[in-house]
This record gives structure tokens, C-alpha cells and sequence, in this order.
């Protein structure tokens, strides 16, 4: 599937029909709509699970790597249930989401630009052109930032957009009976944040084996990982992905009417006689 999917990336977006739902969508905040906001959060996700598959189909691949991969995954969860969580909801559910991650990567991108122009030294070695646009890109961000914090604040919202609530919604939608498979996907997410972030304690819940230290003061970790393992941190972005592209092709589509069923014979009416 991940490989089929990877085609995506090269061929031609896929836009939404007129008269779709998604594109009745977009007309909430054309600058940034939300087919754009959740169709890259899919790229996104396509592209880690692709590379994953690289790895994972490589002839030298003798070594399940204990932490890199599961980075990977982490980040295909998070593009595939991104875009999940916008296309499952509902039409106000999906109006608050789409603003939500506008408003994130209108805060990120903002961010980024005010490392540069708030470096002192930064004005002395680009042109001052450079410096004048990245000035007006940031006001332009601020703006987007104001108007979308306002609507946000109409429709009842006030929290920003958080990973971790996004994949707890994300996990009751794909699970709302299965509780193991609930409790999979957010194992995932945080074993993942784990070993994203360079923390060790996973290895209290991970398959280790301990010995101790050549000094004698503390003890050395070994581990790895395991096919278990591997198929679960790749297997929870790919269940999600396609319940999101299935959504996607769904809702770009503009709904056609239902064939009426043609009766060829009289229909034969109950009577009180015989």
C-alpha cells in the first residue's frame, strides 16, 4: 500500500470538485485551505512510511535499529492522524481543526523568521531587501495569527493545537471498540516521542538486557528491538493513512445522486378480498 501511495507524491494533486465538501472547506480560509493543510499532512506521512520501507526492504538491513526508526514511524503518525482528525470531523469540528493547525504554522513560521531578525548580527551580513521582506512575511504572519485566534475565539475555542490530543482523538476514532488497538496507538506515539527526543525511559518498558557496569557503580543497557515491535510502530500510521485517504477521495468528490430503482412490473397491492 505504502508504495502504491508513494505515486501520490509524484503525480497530480488532487483537487477538490466544486460543490465538494472539502471544498466548501476551503472557503473558510482560502490563504491556507484545508485540502492544502491536510493534503501535505498525507505527503508528509506517505513520505516517512516510504523511506520507512526502504529500510525495512533493504538487502543489508541486518540491524532493527532500536531508536531511529521508530522516529520514522512517529512522524507518519503524526502527518496521517493530522490529517484524520480534520477529515473525520464535523463540519464544525473540521472548521476548528483546519484553524488550529493554520494557526501553527502561522506561530512555527513566524518563530522561525524572528530567530533571524531578532539576531543582531543578522542585518550586517544579508541585503537589506532580504531583511525588509522577512519583516513584512512576519506582519503578514501576525495578522493571519490575530484573525484566526479571533475566529478560534468565536467558535469556542482558546487551546492551541497539540500532538498528543490530536492522536488521543485520532485513536478513539480508529478504535472506539477495540481498546487494545486504542492503547497501540498511543503506545506508539509515546515510544516514539521517546526515541525522537533522545530520552532512555522506554528501555524500562522495552526488552533489555542489563549487566553491570565495569566499574561496578551502575549498570549497561543493551537493546533492540523486535518484529512485534517494528510491524506495531509502522502498522499504526498505515491504518490511519488509509482510513484518512479514504476520507479524502470521499469528501473532494461532489456526492452523486443514488440510482432510483426501476420497477419493470405492477407493483401488486394487498387487497381485502381474495
Amino acid at each position: 500500500m505504502v508504495r502504491r501511495w508513494s505515486a501520490l507524491l509524484l503525480g497530480q494533486v488532487q483537487a477538490p470538485e466544486p460543490g465538494s465538501r472539502l471544498a466548501r472547506d476551503d472557503e473558510l480560509f482560502p490563504a491556507l485551505p484545508t485540502s492544502t493543510v491536510t493534503w501535505y499532512a498525507m505527503n508528509s506521512a506517505i513520505d516517512h512510511l516510504d523511506l520507512g520501507a526502504d529500510l525495512l526492504q533493504a538487502e543489508n538491513a541486518t540491524v532493527l535499529r532500536p531508536s531511529a526508526f521508530y522516529s520514522i514511524t512517529r512522524s507518519a503518525l503524526l502527518g496521517a492522524a493530522q490529517a484524520l482528525w480534520i477529515l473525520a470531523g464535523d463540519d464544525d469540528e473540521r472548521a476548528i481543526r483546519s484553524l488550529l493547525v493554520v494557526h501553527d504554522e502561522a506561530h512555527m513560521q513566524s518563530k522561525f523568521l524572528r530567530a533571524y531578525l531578532d539576531d543582531a548580527t543578522f542585518a550586517a551580513d544579508v541585503t537589506p531587501q532580504l531583511v525588509e521582506k522577512m519583516k513584512d512575511d512576519d506582519g503578514r504572519l501576525r495578522a493571519r495569527l490575530s484573525t484566526v485566534k479571533a475566529e478560534l475565539k468565536q467558535r469556542g475555542r482558546h487551546r492551541r493545537f497539540e500532538s498528543t490530543e490530536v492522536i488521543k482523538e485520532v485513536a478513539r476514532w480508529m478504535a472506539p471498540r477495540e481498546r487494545w488497538l486504542r492503547r497501540a496507538i498511543l503506545d506508539q506515539w509515546m515510544r516514539g516521542s521517546a526515541a525522537a527526543h533522545s530520552r532512555m525511559w522506554s528501555l524500562h518498558v522495552r526488552p533489555a538486557e542489563s549487566e553491570p557496569s565495569p566499574d561496578g557503580t551502575g549498570v549497561v543497557r543493551r537493546t533492540t528491538t523486535t518484529p512485534e515491535d517494528v510491524a506495531q510502530a509502522y502498522g499504526a500510521p498505515t491504518l490511519i493513512l488509509q482510513e484518512a485517504l479514504r476520507l479524502w477521495d470521499r469528501d473532494r468528490r461532489v456526492a452523486r445522486p443514488a440510482t432510483p430503482f426501476l420497477i419493470a412490473e405492477p407493483i401488486i397491492r394487498p387487497t381485502l378480498h381474495p
